[in-house]
């Protein structure tokens, strides 16, 4: 399997910011089994990209770079254990929500993952994306 490209890996940013939105989608109308879905499929994207990136840029990233690789690891794993928690979390409620207060307080609550997300992956493009193209 070739090694994945810079565009490949903008595209599955992109691809897994939809699924966080889609997720966000099925929580605004209560639908908490379409939003699981959604993160069960984050979830392995996630785990298969930072696999890559770990095993394959990253030990490439040289030392001027404009963050160190402990910066993209931590990301990483507060990435990994914010998706957990809400996928643990969602795990335990019945497959619909009906009360308005509920679904919008799960959506608010879902923006710290969501802003995580969007701000690591403007930094791997701007970053380590950039400094480990051969």
């Amino acid at each position: 399997m070739p090694a994945a490209m810079p565009e490949d890996l903008v595209v599955e940013h992109e691809h897994m910011l939809s699924m966080m939105q889609q997720a966000r989608m099925a929580l605004l109308v209560g639908d908490i089994a379409r939003a699981r879905e959604s993160l069960k499929v984050l979830h392995d994207q996630q785990q298969a990209h930072i696999a890559h990136e770990e095993g394959t840029l990253i030990p490439r990233l040289p030392a001027s770079a404009r963050w160190a690789a402990k910066v993209y690891l931590a990301e990483h794993g507060k990435l990994s254990a914010m998706l957990a928690e809400w996928r643990e979390a969602l795990f335990t409620m019945p497959a619909w929500v009906r009360d308005d207060k509920t679904r919008l307080a799960l959506v608010d609550a879902t923006l710290p993952l969501q802003h995580l997300l969007e701000h690591h992956f403007e930094r791997e493009e701007k970053g380590l994306f950039v400094e480990t193209r051969a």
